[in-house]
């Protein structure tokens, strides 16, 4: 007879609780990064669920609950989702909690037809959420704060959003601006790690978008809105609201930015994929303001060439792996923006080659407005 063992689930590192200023912080070890959990709680009676489905980043899992009755004693327990394996119990006090403030940006953007996010964030751990004057398409979850869906109509929306903790609401609003994307072939996105819910993560990478971009277009003009750490982080990646077309062989792209927010960088990107670490290219203008210093970027080698000025107009070529930059003060004569710069490898494949804006600050967009975009 073939020996039978009986597996007993490791069990989870040691639970804490902690009462803070506005919530219970839970916090748990597990050597399992890819775990999820349930956690229970009780007050004299039978322990109910409170939470499913929490993941972990890393050996330690934070979990923090303000749903509770300030001033009330709670035990809580945590099982591991997918074999069972339960903490001890720990008990803590629910605090009472300051009154919330909102702190979630008082202006945001969408396009017809496209997915959009927006999170009413606020402090003090609110436990309810409420959105109103939302265009036809878009819905608030109310434990969460994120306001999600596809608008189906365009316009100015004035949306009163509120965040309720035991204390007290937090009441603001929000101008939602819902436009037109950009026409075929173009398309956009954040090029980076986005991150719409800062409560998930303790720490975040080098290359974290923590405010979606977008891009919109009106009459031959893109406006382009961007959040993010740089277009060079750390000589390493890039960060951006990228819009592009998905091109082959030696192209050029031109553009005039017709305005700029100060502060960031923005420019002409040609990108072997939509990773932040691949190669590329780009014409960057560095906005102080409203003067510029335009560099060649190319990644894995960062060659770079500076000159200062204010001429809106931006050229970059491709031929072969060679690629070169230009400058125009009328979109007629151009000058060289130092010599030709080749990036081995870029390769035959289907590259990216478009506009990009990030604003240097993870919590704001840059907003951008260009014209005369041409891909030839």
């Amino acid at each position: 007879m073939p020996r039978t063992h009986t597996v007993i689930p490791a069990p989870i590192g040691p639970l804490t609780a902690r009462s803070t200023t506005s919530a219970i912080e839970l916090a748990w070890t597990d050597l399992d990064v890819n775990a999820s959990y349930t956690l229970r709680r009780r007050s004299g009676g039978p322990y109910q669920v409170i939470a499913t489905g929490v993941s972990g980043f890393g050996v330690e899992t934070r979990y923090r609950d303000a749903t509770g009755l300030p001033g009330t004693t709670y035990r809580y327990v945590v099982a591991k989702t997918n074999n069972g394996a339960s903490s001890t119990a720990v008990t803590a006090t629910m605090p009472t909690p300051p009154a919330p403030a909102i702190t979630s940006a008082a202006t945001a953007s969408a396009n017809v037809g496209t997915t959009f996010q927006y999170r009413i964030a606020a402090t003090n751990d609110p436990m309810t959420y409420q959105a109103t004057g939302l265009p036809r398409g878009l819905i608030v979850n109310p434990h969460t704060g994120v306001i999600s869906g596809k608008p189906s109509e365009q316009g100015l929306f004035t949306v009163g959003i509120q965040a309720r903790n035991a204390t007290a609401t937090a009441t603001a609003s929000v101008t939602l601006t819902v436009a037109a994307p950009p026409p075929e072939p173009w398309t956009y996105r954040d090029l980076g790690d986005y991150v719409l819910d800062e409560r998930q993560l303790a720490t975040y990478s080098a290359v974290a978008i923590r405010t979606p971009g977008i891009t919109s277009y009106e009459a031959g003009r893109f406006t382009v809105r961007g959040a993010g750490v740089d277009l060079n982080v750390i000589n390493q990646g890039m960060t951006a609201q990228y819009v592009s077309q998905l091109v082959t062989g030696d192209r050029t792209i031109t553009a005039r930015v017709l305005s700029s927010d100060t502060g960031g960088r923005i420019g002409l990107v040609m990108t072997k994929s939509l990773s932040p670490f691949d190669q590329s290219a780009g014409l960057i203008l560095t906005g102080d303001k409203q003067q510029f210093v335009r560099r060649l970027r190319v990644a894995t080698g960062l060659v770079t060439t500076e000159t200062a000025g204010t001429a809106g107009w931006l050229r970059l070529h491709r031929i072969g792996d060679t690629f070169t930059a230009e400058i125009s003060a009328d979109g007629q004569t151009w000058t060289p923006l130092g010599g030709p710069v080749a990036i081995p490898g870029f390769g035959d494949a289907p590259y990216h080659a478009g506009l990009a804006v990030v604003s240097r600050n993870p919590l704001a967009l840059n907003t951008t407005v260009f014209d005369n975009v041409s891909v030839s």
